[in-house]
Protein backbone atom coordinates (compact mmCIF):
# COMPACT_ATOMS: atom_id res chain seq x y z
CA UNK A 1 0.00 0.00 0.00
CA UNK A 2 2.71 2.52 1.09
CA UNK A 3 4.59 1.64 -1.99
CA UNK A 4 1.66 2.34 -4.63
CA UNK A 5 1.12 5.21 -2.93
CA UNK A 6 4.92 6.56 -2.92
CA UNK A 7 4.71 5.30 -7.00
CA UNK A 8 1.49 7.58 -7.42
CA UNK A 9 3.79 10.32 -5.48
CA UNK A 10 6.31 10.58 -7.73
CA UNK A 11 4.25 10.04 -11.09
CA UNK A 12 2.12 12.90 -10.01
CA UNK A 13 5.66 15.04 -9.42
CA UNK A 14 7.11 14.11 -12.45
CA UNK A 15 3.79 15.47 -14.11
CA UNK A 16 3.73 18.63 -13.03
CA UNK A 17 7.23 18.85 -13.18
CA UNK A 18 6.67 18.44 -17.23
CA UNK A 19 3.29 20.70 -16.89
CA UNK A 20 4.99 23.25 -15.62
CA UNK A 21 7.56 23.50 -18.03
CA UNK A 22 4.98 23.24 -20.81
CA UNK A 23 2.92 25.95 -19.10
CA UNK A 24 6.79 28.28 -18.57
CA UNK A 25 7.02 28.31 -22.60
CA UNK A 26 3.61 28.71 -23.26
CA UNK A 27 3.16 31.59 -20.98
CA UNK A 28 6.81 32.79 -22.41
CA UNK A 29 5.81 32.61 -25.76
CA UNK A 30 2.03 34.17 -25.26
CA UNK A 31 4.20 37.46 -23.47
CA UNK A 32 6.81 37.97 -26.11
CA UNK A 33 3.80 38.12 -28.62
CA UNK A 34 2.26 40.24 -26.29
CA UNK A 35 5.43 42.59 -25.86
CA UNK A 36 6.26 42.72 -28.80
CA UNK A 37 2.87 43.82 -30.30
CA UNK A 38 2.82 46.61 -27.73
CA UNK A 39 6.30 47.94 -28.27
CA UNK A 40 5.35 48.22 -32.11
CA UNK A 41 2.24 50.16 -31.21
CA UNK A 42 4.00 52.49 -28.87
CA UNK A 43 6.79 53.08 -31.34
CA UNK A 44 3.87 54.45 -33.93
CA UNK A 45 2.24 56.24 -31.60
CA UNK A 46 4.62 58.23 -29.35
CA UNK A 47 7.98 56.97 -30.27
CA UNK A 48 8.77 58.90 -33.31
CA UNK A 49 7.82 62.62 -31.38
CA UNK A 50 10.19 61.32 -28.56
CA UNK A 51 12.74 59.71 -30.58
CA UNK A 52 13.01 63.36 -33.08
CA UNK A 53 13.46 65.23 -29.09
CA UNK A 54 16.09 62.66 -28.21
CA UNK A 55 18.63 62.63 -31.62
CA UNK A 56 18.28 67.03 -30.88
CA UNK A 57 19.98 66.34 -27.78
CA UNK A 58 22.80 64.62 -29.78
CA UNK A 59 23.66 66.64 -33.12
CA UNK A 60 26.99 67.64 -31.32
CA UNK A 61 27.88 64.15 -31.33
CA UNK A 62 27.75 63.76 -34.74
CA UNK A 63 29.99 66.64 -34.93
CA UNK A 64 32.30 64.68 -33.69
CA UNK A 65 33.07 62.54 -36.87
CA UNK A 66 34.01 58.94 -35.73
CA UNK A 67 35.51 56.53 -38.02
CA UNK A 68 33.14 53.19 -38.55
CA UNK A 69 36.02 51.13 -36.74
CA UNK A 70 36.22 53.25 -33.96
CA UNK A 71 32.61 53.61 -33.21
CA UNK A 72 32.91 49.93 -33.80
CA UNK A 73 35.40 49.17 -31.22
CA UNK A 74 33.63 51.59 -28.58
CA UNK A 75 30.16 50.32 -29.21
CA UNK A 76 31.61 46.74 -28.01
CA UNK A 77 34.05 47.87 -25.53
CA UNK A 78 30.70 50.07 -23.65
CA UNK A 79 27.45 50.12 -24.78
CA UNK A 80 27.74 46.08 -26.16
CA UNK A 81 29.11 45.15 -22.67
CA UNK A 82 26.58 46.84 -20.67
CA UNK A 83 23.97 45.35 -22.43
CA UNK A 84 24.73 41.88 -21.72
CA UNK A 85 25.22 42.66 -18.11
CA UNK A 86 22.29 44.03 -18.00
CA UNK A 87 20.25 41.44 -19.90
CA UNK A 88 21.97 37.97 -20.37
CA UNK A 89 24.88 38.11 -18.23
CA UNK A 90 24.76 34.65 -16.73
CA UNK A 91 22.84 31.40 -18.02
CA UNK A 92 20.21 29.40 -16.04
CA UNK A 93 18.42 26.31 -16.70
CA UNK A 94 15.41 26.17 -18.41
CA UNK A 95 14.72 29.77 -17.73
CA UNK A 96 17.95 30.83 -20.13
CA UNK A 97 20.19 34.10 -19.94
CA UNK A 98 19.54 36.37 -16.95
CA UNK A 99 21.08 39.52 -16.25
CA UNK A 100 21.44 42.50 -13.63
CA UNK A 101 17.82 43.89 -15.07
CA UNK A 102 15.94 41.27 -13.65
CA UNK A 103 17.93 41.55 -10.63
CA UNK A 104 17.01 45.21 -9.81
CA UNK A 105 13.69 44.30 -10.38
CA UNK A 106 12.96 42.03 -7.66
CA UNK A 107 13.39 45.47 -5.48
CA UNK A 108 9.89 47.23 -5.40
CA UNK A 109 10.02 50.62 -7.61
CA UNK A 110 13.52 51.27 -7.42
CA UNK A 111 15.12 48.41 -9.27
CA UNK A 112 12.53 49.23 -12.24
CA UNK A 113 13.63 52.50 -12.42
CA UNK A 114 17.61 51.67 -12.32
CA UNK A 115 16.85 49.46 -15.20
CA UNK A 116 15.40 52.01 -16.96
CA UNK A 117 18.16 54.34 -15.97
CA UNK A 118 20.75 52.50 -17.34
CA UNK A 119 18.63 51.51 -20.51
CA UNK A 120 17.96 55.25 -21.16
CA UNK A 121 22.02 55.33 -20.55
CA UNK A 122 22.85 53.35 -22.90
CA UNK A 123 20.17 54.67 -25.99
CA UNK A 124 22.29 58.08 -24.96
CA UNK A 125 25.52 56.74 -25.77
CA UNK A 126 24.30 55.42 -28.80
CA UNK A 127 23.15 58.56 -30.16
CA UNK A 128 27.04 59.55 -30.74
CA UNK A 129 26.68 57.33 -33.88
CA UNK A 130 23.96 59.09 -35.44
CA UNK A 131 21.52 56.87 -36.07
CA UNK A 132 17.77 58.22 -37.53
CA UNK A 133 15.10 58.53 -35.06
CA UNK A 134 13.19 55.72 -36.48
CA UNK A 135 15.91 53.38 -34.68
CA UNK A 136 15.75 55.79 -31.56
CA UNK A 137 12.56 55.30 -31.58
CA UNK A 138 12.17 51.69 -31.56
CA UNK A 139 14.42 52.16 -28.70
CA UNK A 140 12.57 53.83 -26.57
CA UNK A 141 9.68 52.00 -27.22
CA UNK A 142 11.65 48.57 -26.27
CA UNK A 143 12.55 50.28 -22.92
CA UNK A 144 9.03 51.65 -22.34
CA UNK A 145 7.94 48.24 -22.67
CA UNK A 146 10.45 47.25 -20.60
CA UNK A 147 9.49 49.78 -18.05
CA UNK A 148 5.29 49.25 -18.37
CA UNK A 149 5.92 45.25 -18.08
CA UNK A 150 8.93 45.36 -15.65
CA UNK A 151 6.54 47.16 -13.18
CA UNK A 152 4.29 44.40 -12.67
CA UNK A 153 4.62 42.45 -9.50
CA UNK A 154 5.80 38.88 -9.78
CA UNK A 155 5.31 39.35 -13.77
CA UNK A 156 8.09 41.82 -13.78
CA UNK A 157 11.30 39.84 -12.91
CA UNK A 158 9.81 37.26 -15.82
CA UNK A 159 9.44 40.43 -17.98
CA UNK A 160 13.11 41.41 -17.67
CA UNK A 161 14.44 38.14 -18.46
CA UNK A 162 12.50 37.61 -21.57
CA UNK A 163 12.29 41.02 -23.01
CA UNK A 164 16.02 41.65 -22.36
CA UNK A 165 15.31 45.05 -24.00
CA UNK A 166 18.96 46.37 -23.34
CA UNK A 167 20.35 43.47 -25.99
CA UNK A 168 17.58 44.61 -28.49
CA UNK A 169 18.82 48.09 -28.53
CA UNK A 170 22.12 46.19 -28.66
CA UNK A 171 21.38 44.40 -31.50
CA UNK A 172 19.44 47.03 -33.44
CA UNK A 173 22.67 49.59 -33.14
CA UNK A 174 24.84 46.35 -34.40
CA UNK A 175 22.80 46.26 -37.62
CA UNK A 176 22.44 50.21 -37.82
CA UNK A 177 26.66 50.27 -37.45
CA UNK A 178 26.76 47.08 -40.35
CA UNK A 179 24.76 49.14 -42.56
CA UNK A 180 26.39 52.09 -42.44
CA UNK A 181 29.68 50.36 -43.74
Amino acid sequence: MFEQLLWWLIVGFIIAIILGVILYFALRWTFMRTAEKMASVVDRSVGGAAAVAFTRLAKFAQARGMSLDEANRFFGLHVDRLAKLMDSAITLPIVGRVGLDAVLDLIPVFGNFAGAAVSLTLIARTLQYGPPSSLVSKMLSNVLVDVVLGGIPLIGPLADIWWKANDKNAALMKEFLASRA
